[in-house]
């Protein structure tokens, strides 16, 4: 089974889902042997063992939660004083401060 290097990448874009099984079968077709199936797709060996043993779908990158994140509250005052003074960050701070 030879598919072409640009398949997986090209599937990848339209569909993580099917790019994921598409290493499954080519994986199960060579027995479980993660090296072969990489070189067939033109694809890493981590990539495959992704393939393998993670979801189907594609899992966020982003940060389930912010710690530091100023609360909306004080963002929406921060804001709505930065548009009335013009002021930018250090000096609005400033004046923040000291109210």
């Amino acid at each position: 089974m030879n598919i072409p290097i640009s398949v997986y990448h090209e599937l990848r874009e339209v569909s993580p889902e099917k790019a994921r099984l598409l290493v499954r079968k080519v994986l199960y077709q060579n027995k479980g042997n993660v090296t072969k199936t990489a070189k067939i797709l033109g694809i890493s060996r981590n990539t495959v063992r992704r393939a393998r043993d993670g979801e189907l779908k594609d899992m966020s990158c982003a940060s389930k939660n912010i710690p530091h994140k100023t609360p909306n509250h004080l963002e929406n005052i921060i804001v709505h004083e930065a548009k009335r003074t013009g002021f930018r960050y250090t000096r609005l701070s400033r004046f923040l401060y000291d109210r």
